[in-house]
């Protein structure tokens, strides 16, 4: 059940689908009345949700305990079909309450906006929970880091009848994948929570209500991953397919890394897409490479089944297969700007394809390390030859070699995808070079990805 959180008495404009309703937080309105919610529930079919929260839980509400429980029971009495209590309040009271109203479903809840709980902790307030008859028990932690996150998941999955809902932007894809560890309740909105993702979006993008825990996970790690279009692209290609699968993006930093690995093999997750900065770290966890790949250096797919980890690079592949739309690679010269994990993957593919590779870095030490592995030439970003045909931009940087060094009608090609039209591609348009856009490589390497995962 994913209820939208709205702070009027208005029912959103053709709110239909299945599986949602309506959380409606009197808390956080300026006032209301007990006939304007009673008219609410009278004017509408869809599963409401009542919530009148305290501030010390997150709320609005600040009139104190005891007008908070005379509250409660007057709006009790209307018989709404959801209604949260906070796991603090009475206990005496939290008794009464679902004792004497039976009709309504009672979500016990718990937030901590500061930080997470220990593990020692989260079980105690799991066990008091517990102690009444409720809907769901509903654990709202704030998260900072991804793992944190997927500590919360792991503690859903093993504790039945448990929502938990990490909070903060770190915590949103556990949002989406709460739904496949069990949790009975889930939460859209963008305005009453943080880290909350639209209706439209948990629907749309990720098709929450057929979510189960039967639900092959899959995902993007590294930093930043807020840009990439993969959750786009990967939720598509599993709806058109009919795999039962979701695709969710999370922030994973080099140091985070190891951990991450442990967690997400406990956890059942069946594939990733890696991104900078991860895709030269990620190597000492590979079990089984794909033929090719650990020279290449970089990995950017996962799949992770039998407790092993099986690795490929999509990269150079995607790349390659786009720019030889326009042309051949076979005796061509390519000059490609940047030595990190997306250059590596090019350039070992276009020296494959047959193209002679020069390889340019601000730091030259590293496109010597790189050319030295593969055996093509290298050299600073100063130092491009005159004559070229293909002028790959690697490197997150807008523009960087002088405009100048842009040959007139060659192949120009940036793997950034976001913006489509980069200023590297605004400067080789001017010199009528023909443009390979990022989206293209992305497209083909994330098809390839999907061949890697499931064919």
């Amino acid at each position: 059940m994913i209820f939208l959180s709205i702070l009027l008495f208005q029912i959103p404009f053709l709110l239909t689908q299945q599986g949602v309703g309506i959380e409606l937080r009197l808390d956080l309105m300026e006032r209301f009345t007990l006939e304007e919610v009673a008219h609410f529930l009278s004017e509408t079919d869809l599963p409401i949700l009542l919530t009148l929260r305290k501030a010390s839980q997150g709320g609005g509400f600040q009139e104190g305990e005891e007008k908070q429980e005379e509250w409660i029971e007057r709006l009790l009495s209307l018989e709404p079909e959801f209604f949260d209590l906070e796991w603090d309040m009475r206990e005496s009271f939290i008794q009464e309450m679902i004792s004497r109203y039976p009709k309504t479903k009672f979500i016990l809840s718990f937030h901590d906006f500061e930080k997470v709980p220990s593990d020692a902790e989260l079980e105690l307030i799991y066990q008091k929970m517990r102690s009444f008859e409720a809907f769901t028990y509903k654990i709202a932690v704030k998260v900072t880091s991804t793992n944190e996150a997927l500590k919360m998941l792991l503690f859903a999955k093993k504790h039945p009848n448990v929502s938990m809902i990490p909070m903060g932007e770190s915590g949103q894809f556990a949002r989406i994948l709460g739904k496949v560890v069990g949790n009975v309740v889930a939460y859209a909105g963008g305005k009453t929570a943080p880290g909350q993702f639209t209706l439209e979006e948990m629907i749309d993008v990720y098709h929450y209500p057929l979510l189960n825990q039967n639900t092959k996970i899959y995902g993007l790690i590294g930093d930043p991953v807020e840009k990439s279009p993969g959750h786009f692209y990967h939720n598509g290609v599993f709806q058109k397919k009919g795999i039962d699968a979701v695709y969710v993006k999370m922030r994973v930093r080099p140091e985070e890394l190891d951990e991450f690995i442990h967690l997400s093999q406990e956890l059942g997750i069946s594939g990733l897409s890696v991104t900078i900065p991860l895709k030269e770290k990620i190597l000492p966890y590979i079990d089984w490479f794909d033929e090719g790949t650990q020279e290449i250096g970089a990995i950017n797919t996962l799949r992770m089944e039998g407790g092993k980890i099986f690795g490929t690079n999509t990269d150079g592949k995607g790349a390659l297969d786009a720019i030889e739309k326009k042309m051949g690679m076979r005796g061509k010269k390519v000059i490609l700007l940047g030595a990190g994990g997306a250059a590596r993957g090019i350039a070992c593919e276009a020296k494959a394809r047959g193209a002679e590779v020069f390889v340019l870095n601000r730091t030259v030490e590293r496109a010597k390390e790189l050319a030295e592995e593969i055996g093509c030439f290298f050299g600073s970003l100063e130092e491009i030859p005159a004559v070229y045909d293909c002028l790959i931009n690697c490197t997150s940087e807008l523009l960087p070699i002088d405009p100048a060094k842009i040959v007139e009608g060659s192949i120009a090609m940036d793997v950034v995808y976001f913006p489509k039209l980069t200023s590297f591609l605004k400067t080789a348009m001017d010199k009528q070079c023909q443009l390979v856009y990022g989206e293209e490589m992305f497209l083909n390497q994330a098809m390839r990805q999907t061949s890697f995962w499931f064919f």
